[in-house]
């Protein structure tokens, strides 16, 4: 199967620049272009995979980055589709939060703190229907770390990409307070009600 490059509807955003939405996107479809590339590229080994045992096993790994990198992108691009939406705390989500972290407030302390660790990957926000509670991860690069089998429903990218270009090296705790800003909470609310069911 071959996966289509989804079309976000992103409103002006304040604290990240349409240039960097833009380079990111861009970043976004490298990811869609290489899971499909590396796809096509391991049916062709398999014909002869003696031969390319290792190419195929190589690009068996690389192809769950690209699958990290593609989905998790899409999650976290939808966040700010329709605009700034706040949370209200009498919401289902806005209670469960409030329950596992002490408030909305905390949960973003806590996710920026994640967030603020070196080296590339996402501060991960999962819902686990069977123990009724959220936890929040780290995914190191974008394919390792995850609570298996979690439905992700807050993503915040931390990889250098997402904030070099409107803030520096140094600029990734002003680039997350600037997502919190922008984001539809209504999005994530979705989220958790499709995974409390």
């Amino acid at each position: 199967m071959q996966y289509q490059e989804r079309k976000f509807t992103i409103p002006a955003l304040d604290g990240i620049s349409a240039k960097s939405a833009e380079e990111h996107l861009g970043l976004y479809a490298g990811y869609v272009k290489n899971f499909n590339a590396i796809g096509a590229k391991i049916i062709e080994y398999l014909k002869e995979s003696e031969k390319h045992a290792i190419a195929i096993s190589e690009l068996t790994r690389r192809h769950s980055f690209e699958w990290g990198g593609m989905r998790l992108h899409e999650l976290y691009f939808s966040q700010w589709e329709g605009g700034v939406t706040p949370l209200a705390p009498e919401s289902t989500l806005g209670m469960a939060l409030s329950k596992d972290f002490g408030s909305v407030e905390n949960l973003i302390v806590e996710m920026k703190q994640v967030g603020m660790m070196r080296g590339p990957g996402w501060s991960l926000l999962y819902w686990d229907s069977i123990g009724q509670t959220s936890h929040l991860g780290f995914s190191g690069e974008q394919h390792q770390g995850h609570f298996v089998t979690l439905p992700v429903i807050l993503a915040l990218d931390v990889w250098e990409h997402a904030f070099i270009l409107d803030y520096g090296a140094q600029g990734k705790g002003k680039y997350i307070d600037a997502f919190f800003k922008n984001l539809n909470w209504r999005v994530v609310e979705d989220r958790f009600q499709s995974a409390v069911k």
